[in-house]
């Protein structure tokens, strides 16, 4: 299929379980920035503070907006590094749910391959590909009714 053929439907491929982990990602993502953003707002409200209620812009002036404009870097860093770690943890969740499936179907594969149809394996509840390990059991039932 070539790329000006692609729908964005094909792109969702389990919609339920995409579109889960898109709205907990987007979620945490606008509630990490939200808090950014407001605690940002607040430094600056502060600082506008500081500029009107002094009269003339002395070295403690200027230090105490130092201090603060120093606080709003600060809670920006910090706002970044925690939506990456939010972000890293997020693609640790997915990567879990897709890789260690992935991980158990092929060797059950490899055990049905070896004509071992004894070997039961079973996915988590909550791991997506359950539907392809269903058949798998079921292709194994296939394949020992042909064996007798």
């Amino acid at each position: 299929m070539s790329k000006n053929n692609r729908k964005i439907s094909n792109f969702l491929l389990t919609a339920r379980f995409q579109l889960k982990l898109a709205y907990y990602y987007i979620g945490v993502g606008v509630a990490i920035i939200s808090a950014t953003g407001a605690t940002i707002f607040y430094k600056i409200t502060a600082i506008l503070d500081i500029l009107n209620n002094s009269v003339v812009t002395d070295f403690v002036t200027q230090s105490k907006i130092s201090d603060q404009m120093f606080l709003v870097a600060q809670i920006s860093l910090v706002g970044s590094v925690t939506f990456a770690m939010a972000s890293f943890i997020f693609a640790l969740i997915v990567s879990h749910r897709i890789a260690g499936p992935v991980f158990a179907i092929t060797d059950f594969i490899d055990q049905l391959k070896k004509g071992n149809y004894s070997y039961d394996r079973r996915l988590r509840a909550y791991d997506e590909l359950t539907v392809i390990m269903d058949n798998l059991h079921e292709l194994k039932t296939v394949l020992l009714d042909k064996q007798q």
